[in-house]
């Protein structure tokens, strides 16, 4: 199956958004944008991806913030758009121990439960670690013949590795997934996803003042301001991505390449694992971003 020839075909996806909301500011952007966009989305669920940086105490309560902050977006889209809330599930606690090892949990249990309860394809978008997602594969095999997944992770294929936050989160789970027999599209973060540079002057314009979601938004970019205070700054919303590839694929461009495995010093092994992914090798910038605001104002 290749993901984005099904893309292509206009009809409405059937999703689940797996977040690690509360990490940083951008699945706040990627969850409001998937919910404000019925034409092209039926999102099923949200399963909250545990995290664990500086915003948390550890990998389940980076979990636990996640699925708070899912709460809190959703009432603010509800209130500035009058979508009503999906259902939502909290994920996993730990990591995977190994690659054949899944963790349990009620994210886990909702990806196999609606896939299996269509004839359809479910449309799996990571944005964060990927133990929820590969934990439902490892348990279900079967899985493969229902959902594809895309997934914001690693860094771009010419940098051959490199450290990074979603991968380095659950390397057993990204290994998982690269090893089993799941349709997989990647938006690399380094070389792609980077590209997707706001400034605040920009959100101010488009948002500020237009509802209770837009000045959330626009207050969490604000308070990035780095403590040095320069002239110019600006800020990656990376995970839009993933979810803009599902409303519109003409936004990125994309090339299949064998799956990898990842070793403990992050670099990719080509060919590790049997099969190919796609690979998106690059993003159009304003067509995402316009994307992005021409859904978010009201």
């Amino acid at each position: 199956m290749n993901i984005t020839e099904t893309l292509r075909n206009g009809k409405r996806k059937r999703v689940i958004l797996d977040t690690d909301t509360y990490n940083e500011i951008d699945d706040q952007f990627a969850l409001a944008l998937a919910m404000l966009s019925p034409k092209e989305i039926e999102l099923l669920a949200v399963t909250a991806a545990p995290f664990h940086n500086s915003n948390s105490s550890s990998y389940a309560d980076g979990m636990e913030r996640s699925y708070n902050e899912i709460a809190k977006v959703m009432d603010l889209v509800e209130k500035s758009h009058g979508v009503k809330p999906v259902p939502y599930y909290r994920g996993s606690t730990e990591r995977m121990p190994d690659i054949d090892t899944p963790v349990a949990s009620e994210a886990a249990d909702a990806i196999y439960t609606i896939a299996m309860a269509s004839d359809e394809i479910t449309y799996v978008v990571a944005i964060g670690a990927l133990t929820n997602v590969s934990s439902a594969i490892t348990a279900h095999p079967e899985l493969a013949e229902k959902i594809a997944v895309i997934w914001l992770g690693g860094q771009a294929r010419w940098y051959e590795g490199g450290g990074e936050f979603n991968l380095q989160g659950d390397r057993n789970a990204t290994n998982a997934l690269y090893a089993s027999k799941v349709p997989l599209l990647t938006v690399p973060c380094l070389g792609v996803a980077s590209t997707l540079i706001m400034t605040l002057p920009e959100i101010e314009y488009q948002l500020r003042g237009n509802s209770p979601l837009g000045d959330y938004l626009c207050d969490n970019i604000k308070n990035c301001e780095p403590a040095s205070h320069p002239v110019s700054w600006s800020r990656v919303i990376w995970d839009i991505s993933a979810v803009c590839t599902l409303i519109d694929p003409r936004c990125y461009w994309a090339s299949e390449q064998p799956r990898f495995y990842t070793d403990e010093n992050h670099r990719y092994h080509p060919g590790q694992y049997e099969g190919t992914y796609e690979h998106i090798d690059g993003l159009h910038r304003d067509h995402v971003f316009s994307i992005l605001f021409g859904r978010l104002k009201k």
